[in-house]
């Protein structure tokens, strides 16, 4: 650090000079990622609803495949008590039957002819070509003159017809479109990534911030010790109020531009109220004034060169506008001194030449006091 440079400006040159623009930068970089992020979302919940949408129509259009069953043939047994002519009647049709069927010899070739269809059936809905086999039984619509038909007659009317289907693994290839599921997963680890880099910027950001509190601190620490070393160093004035013999800047008339310097005398914790006296050595006037109107001096102890202050104008009590020109220094037997231009405090010439103002006389611009 050099002789002209001040603490502040040295830490702000060495440190953190470079801080706001690495965070700039990053702060830019998550905006874009967010940008990113949101154009990505945006085409996968496209794609997404387009693949459910697509499945949707192909599950709903898929044609299923039926087959109808010939319903089975009602065999009558005869009764015991039927008399002969009908069991000769029987004898003669199924003799006649046995001559149009010359495939059929007796009735065990008519028990193995449909003992041969069940089997067909069996196999038939055990190992379908595709999907799985149901059964579903169909009525046929019965006209009004089968009204009067008994069981047996409906029974006949009866039929089945054989759905087919299709399982979970047909229906999977029917619907999966790898290009549309490539895309999707990309887009999902797309978005994955932009996640983790925001989250790896914000913590970079975060490192870059807390390593610079963390030097702040240990410089402050280190430069606070050289102040007491030295005897530069101020102590706080108490934020309970203010002791016998503080000095003062006291506004005498309520939102007034001029300040002037007083002494403490008492301050009343309860009432808020202070009783000072005038510092001028040739008036011996005492003030009772609350404490808006009263600022207990010794709250500036650091101050740069630009920084706008309030101090007492060399040999007067009164406070006038300044701006630092030169860093408050430690002067051997007397009070650190700050250099000043006072507003205003040119010569016949125009030219404003510093003056020494002890930091004791030195308060901040009161609110609204900048003109």
């Amino acid at each position: 650090m050099s002789a002209d440079e001040t603490f502040l400006e040295a830490f702000i040159e060495s440190s953190i000079g470079t801080i706001p623009n690495e965070i700039r930068r990053n702060l830019a970089h998550m905006r874009s990622l967010d940008q990113t992020y949101d154009s990505i979302i945006q085409e996968l919940r496209e794609c997404e609803e387009d693949y459910l949408s697509r499945a949707h129509d192909i599950i709903f259009n898929l044609p299923v495949e039926s087959r109808q069953e010939p319903p089975k043939k009602k065999r009558k047994t005869s009764s015991g008590s039927a008399d002969s002519n009908d069991g000769n009647n029987r004898q003669d049709s199924s003799e006649a039957k046995d001559e149009e069927m010359p495939g059929a010899i007796g009735s065990g070739n008519e028990e193995e002819d449909d003992s041969s269809d069940d089997d067909e059936k069996i196999e038939a809905l055990s190992n379908p070509k595709e999907g799985i086999p149901v059964s579903v039984p169909i009525f046929k619509p019965a006209s009004d003159s089968d009204d009067d038909d008994d069981d047996d007659t409906n029974e006949d009317m009866k039929s089945k017809t054989q759905l087919i289907i299709p399982t979970i693994e047909e229906l999977r290839q029917q619907i999966q479109d790898p290009t549309a599921l490539l895309r999707i997963a990309i887009l999902r680890r797309d978005a994955r990534q932009m996640v983790e880099e925001k989250k790896s910027n914000a913590n970079q950001t975060f490192c870059i911030v807390d390593d610079a509190i963390k030097k702040l601190n240990s410089d402050i620490e280190k430069f606070e010790t050289l102040l007491k070393t030295t005897g530069q160093y101020e102590t706080a004035v108490p934020t309970g109020g203010a002791l016998p013999n503080d000095l003062a800047a006291i506004q005498v008339t309520p939102n007034s531009q001029d300040w002037i310097l007083a002494k403490v005398i008492s301050h009343d914790a309860q009432t808020g109220m202070y009783n000072l006296s005038d510092e001028d050595i040739e008036s011996n006037k005492t003030f009772t004034l609350p404490e808006s109107q009263v600022v207990i001096l010794g709250g500036v102890d650091r101050v740069n060169r630009g920084d706008v202050i309030y101090g007492v104008y060399p040999d007067t009590t009164s406070f006038y506008q300044a701006t630092v020109v030169e860093m408050p220094k430690k002067v051997p037997g007397k009070d650190v001194l700050v250099l000043v231009h006072f507003k205003d405090d040119g010569d016949e010439n125009g030219i404003t030449h510093a003056k020494a103002v002890p930091m004791k006389h030195v308060m901040k611009v009161p609110y609204g006091a900048i003109q």
